[in-house]
């Protein structure tokens, strides 16, 4: 059983790296937008924005379980949102389906 999800940082230069949730898959979309909120200031500093969206994504962890970070996909049951710093934009894996950071804050409803 799980709710498993990642959240994908890809750099300028096609490089990826993985964030993993156990527990929160469905919810990503909440914890990356609020991560992209708080971290506003960052959006043009990929490595300060990639540690405000895990530490959006652990907050509430005080274990050793549950979450993890990996250079590809971990175990997933949810459409995969890539963030581009570089770009400035927010993407799903393998569709057409991409918004600018200040537009994915606006959404309302998760996109996926």
């Amino acid at each position: 059983m799980g709710d498993r999800g990642n959240i994908c940082m890809e750099e300028a230069e096609g490089k990826k790296i993985y964030f993993y949730t156990h527990w929160d898959g469905s919810e990503l979309f909440t914890i990356l937008k609020n991560a992209l909120i708080k971290g506003k200031l960052r959006w043009d500093d990929e490595p300060y924005l990639a540690r405000i969206i895990f530490c959006e994504l652990v907050k509430k962890d005080d274990g050793i379980t549950g979450y993890g970070i990996s250079t590809g996909v971990c175990d997933n049951e949810h459409p995969i949102f890539v963030v581009n710093s570089d770009k400035q934009v927010v993407s799903i894996e393998e569709t057409n389906k991409n918004w600018t950071f200040e537009d994915f804050i606006q959404l309302e409803a998760d996109p996926r």
